[in-house]
């Protein structure tokens, strides 16, 4: 069996990783184990330290809330639901600001940008009643 790098030359033994063939210059040895360049860095990864003093996250309930909200508005009741929903996001954020544990930013960007498209959506059939069309 040849290296899977360079095809000339001999392996001398298989990645512990992914089971691939190897020459030595191919290979580094990480805790008694051969690994190939690219996985090398998931050998390494898991032999990190755990930091054991990390606070866990807690999920911001007012972001999940708010998307819940903007998605049944896309529904129905969104002229109303629409706005509550910018307004609880906008609070989750601030809350997340405050306190970095807090996770659900990207719920909370969420609910905004759908609350602002149904606003726009209910302007737009307004007009569209108004105008006559």
């Amino acid at each position: 069996m040849n290296c899977v790098n360079h095809p000339e030359t001999p392996s001398d033994a298989r990645c512990t990783g992914c089971q691939e063939p190897f020459c030595q210059d191919c290979l580094v040895e990480i805790n008694g184990e051969k690994y190939c360049g690219s996985c090398k860095v998931m050998a390494v990864d898991s032999q990190a330290p755990v930091n054991l003093d990390q606070e866990e996250t807690i999920p911001n309930k007012q972001a999940g809330e708010a998307l819940i909200m903007a998605i049944i508005g896309i529904f129905c009741f969104g002229f109303i639901l629409g706005p509550i929903a910018i307004y609880k996001a906008s609070k989750a954020k601030k809350e997340m600001d405050e306190d970095p544990r807090q996770s659900g930013r990207g719920k909370a960007t969420a609910a905004q940008v759908i609350g602002c498209i149904i606003i726009l959506l209910n302007v737009i059939s307004i007009l569209s009643v108004v105008a006559g069309v």
